[in-house]
């Protein structure tokens, strides 16, 4: 038996079949999503005239469930949210997309040699799994104080110490930098890492932005890398150097990163740049496959700041960043402007956290062709308009290269209230969008809009694809030590996701065996850090049958079952 592991798998380009000539290619999927407190669930917008989007919704929206309470913990919640679904919520349910993700064609976008990522097959919606598979990935190193004081206990924020040493950073980083944990740093103006040069940041630091001196933010620059890798229990914080109980919105910039992939506001394919907005440099070329670095349980705090309308810096911005780059884990909270924006590019992000932006979440345009899966975003009711902004090209909205990123299993909570102005989803202006597994909800005034004749004319292409069985799905069955591992789904139709916390660093080993107790493939034998990691297995080649996990790690030892079906 081949038990390959990979963390992601190729998307394979399918044509639809059935289109006659002159028809317009259908770009749009929306598959397995649950939409619920929205009124109305969607609505189509083409250049001011409104369709009958409760018909068209029995035709293009037959496999997402609309009106369900998907029952999560307490969505609404700004202080202590819990977005985990109870066991027996429709988020587990037969509409879930396992396999078969099936992007339509893309347009042509010069000889591409990066394959785009495919998300990962889970048996549930939302960005969490339900609670009795026991794992909320947010918890332990996210954060919701809205001005920095925790009014419950009376008392500043606790996660910071104040009394370390304090290092100052400012202007063009020409070598390598390494922040270290025993120091706080204080960004001062604009601090870039120049092409060539490496930034490593240490789990636990924080680093301050100088609220005196705007714009203050950090740049990585094209060419430049990123190493920030927290854990859990130390993750790497970014926020305003003003005290507690007076943090806000816009008190610094941001994180930007500008990357070598393709985006479509120039000719990147071809040589040209594109300027960042903020005047924070220039990005985008000819490869897709570039790297900016690693980031993980990093949280970014109190940023965003306008320089005029239209041109500001967001809490985080990635610019032209390429398939290589690796992030995950990553918190914005409280920008002033969008938490999460992607302006071309083709990078993949798994495991984000946007709360209490004052724009959108999440935002992307100039030909974001990348990805984003097991995201949450949660807007509040005094600010902050959308979960979903989208744009292909807002100056030439058919502009080739076009936006068409892969959304998979994320949770986007509206404020719950009367709203004139806040959606859910808003696509427009030639945005292409393929949206899997995705919980729509409290958005009072439109849970999914599509606008702009040149949004719209794209249509929406309903992909049966390959769907969960509920009454399959006993993730119970797992024999799971406390603390040490699980896996899901189970039974696997072809990859499971084997979820590790190790409560001590060292030398950790992970084994499949089959029923008669044969080693058939040593997943993991070297050294891991303490806290959680993933491990996606991929079991598309195992024959059906009942096989067995074994980890071996400094806190312990389990083992449980996997089902394999076919």
């Amino acid at each position: 038996m081949d038990i390959r592991v990979q963390w992601w798998h190729p998307v394979l380009w399918l044509l639809l079949a059935g289109l006659s000539a002159g028809t317009a290619l259908a770009q749009h999927t929306f598959d397995g999503n649950l939409f619920y407190d929205n009124s109305p669930r969607w609505c189509f917008i083409d250049n001011g005239l409104a369709w009958d989007a409760y018909d068209l919704g029995a035709v293009y929206f037959a496999h997402n469930d609309t009106l369900a309470d998907p029952m999560l913990g307490d969505p609404y919640n700004q202080t202590h949210p819990n977005w985990v679904p109870a066991w027996g919520s429709p988020a587990l349910g037969a509409f879930d997309e396992v396999a078969n993700f099936n992007p339509v064609p893309a347009d042509t976008c010069f000889d591409d040699p990066c394959e785009p990522r495919w998300p990962r097959p889970v048996c549930y919606r939302g960005a969490f799994p339900p609670e009795r598979w026991g794992w909320d990935w947010s918890a332990g190193w996210t954060y919701y104080l809205n001005d920095g004081w925790d009014y419950e206990n009376d008392q500043p924020r606790q996660d910071i110490d104040y009394g370390k040493p304090l290092r100052i950073l400012e202007g063009g980083q020409t070598s390598d930098l390494h922040l270290t944990a025993d120091y706080n740093y204080l960004l001062r103006g604009r601090v870039n890492m120049v092409a060539g040069t490496l930034l490593t940041i240490d789990p636990g630091v924080v680093i301050f932005g100088d609220n005196s001196v705007n714009p203050t933010y950090l740049l990585i620059e094209r060419g430049a890398r990123i190493h920030a890798v927290g854990t859990p229990a130390r993750p790497i914080i970014m926020t305003s150097n003003q005290e507690p109980g007076l943090m806000a919105p816009a008190d610094w910039g941001g994180l930007v990163f500008n990357g070598w992939a393709v985006a479509n506001c120039m000719r990147c394919w071809e040589g040209e740049s594109c300027g960042s907005e903020g005047g924070a440099g220039q990005y985008c070329g000819p490869d897709d496959c570039d790297h900016s670095g690693i980031m993980r349980y990093v949280r970014v705090e109190y940023a965003g700041y306008e320089l005029a309308p239209n041109n500001e810096i967001n809490a985080m911005t990635f610019n032209g960043l390429g398939a290589g780059t690796d992030f995950a884990y990553l918190q914005a909270h409280r920008g002033s402007d969008d938490t999460f924006e992607w302006f071309g590019g083709k990078c993949f992000m798994h495991h984000l956290v946007a709360t209490g932006g004052q724009d959108d979440n999440c935002d992307w345009q100039m030909g974001f062709r990348g990805g984003v899966q097991f995201l949450v975003s949660q807007t509040y009711a005094d600010a902050g308009d959308k979960g979903i902004e989208a744009d292909n090209n807002e100056y030439n909205p058919d502009a080739p290269c076009r936006s068409n990123p892969i959304i998979a299993n994320c949770t986007f909570v509206g404020p719950n209230g009367p709203s004139t102005s806040q959606q859910g989803i808003h696509l427009r202006r030639g945005t292409d969008a393929q949206i899997y597994n995705c919980i729509i909800m409290g958005w009072s005034n439109c849970g999914l809009r599509v606008q702009n004749s040149q949004t719209v004319a794209r249509g929406v292409h309903g992909d049966p694809g390959v769907f969960c069985d509920p009454t399959s799905v006993d993730p119970g069955t797992d024999a799971i030590a406390p603390g040490l591992a699980r896996i899901y789904p189970n039974p696997v139709t072809r990859n499971a996701h084997l979820a590790l916390r190790l409560p001590a660093g060292g030398h950790t080993r992970v084994g499949i065996y089959d029923a008669s107790g044969r080693l058939v493939e040593q997943v993991l034998d070297h050294k891991l850090s303490a806290g959680a990691h993933e491990l996606p297995l991929d079991l598309e080649r195992a024959a059906a049958g009942t096989y067995f996990y074994r980890v071996e790690a400094p806190g312990g030892a389990t083992s449980g079952r996997i089902f394999v079906i076919r």
